[in-house]
């Protein structure tokens, strides 16, 4: 056990590299017990008048109570706040860290919020509905094409021509900020 370890501390997501300043304090260290020692001894001589052994229960009862709020707010501090990343899921078993950070991915993308951030997802964002915007051109050529073709040989043929398919469009593109 440290005498005194460090609070927070500069880090890079694993999966996004963005920088980022995290909890690395995961547990009480002996700074903690002394406070909690002092700080448990004065209340017991203003309870009880005096060294008491209830006092040793409520030594005992504020180290875990500590402990379990350290190793959360570590716990909590470790998740990366721009991509969803958690090194800890992904340690066992990286396909639920996949699916974590797509389903955090999937709801910033719906949040207004996130556009006005600096995520690194930003960019990912963008080019998945870019490519989904060419697969869409690309669909209505093929269909403009077939239709084409269609009629093409509805008349070549003597059959009565296949209704003509309009133009594809694209609605007007919108900026996004």
């Amino acid at each position: 056990m440290k005498i005194i370890s460090r609070l927070r501390d500069e880090r890079f997501c694993a999966f996004c590299r963005s920088p980022r300043r995290l909890y690395v304090k995961k547990h009480v260290d002996l700074t903690n017990v002394l406070g909690v020692l002092l700080v448990t001894g004065a209340l017991t001589h203003v309870l009880w008048g005096g060294p008491d052994p209830r006092g040793v229960v409520l030594f005992m009862t504020f180290i875990v109570t500590g402990e379990v709020f350290i190793y959360l707010r570590w716990r909590a501090s470790i998740v990366c706040r721009m991509c969803g990343f958690d090194p800890l899921i992904y340690k066992k078993s990286p396909e639920r860290a996949a699916k974590a950070v797509n389903q955090f991915f999937k709801e910033q993308a719906e949040n207004p919020a996130f556009w006005m951030s600096k995520s690194p997802l930003l960019e990912v964002h963008r080019r998945l509905k870019e490519d989904e915007k060419r697969r869409e051109d690309v669909a209505a050529v093929r269909k403009h094409v077939a239709a084409k073709k269609a009629n093409a040989l509805a008349s070549k043929g003597g059959t009565a021509p296949i209704a003509r398919s309009a133009a594809p469009t694209r609605p007007a593109a919108t900026k996004s900020p």
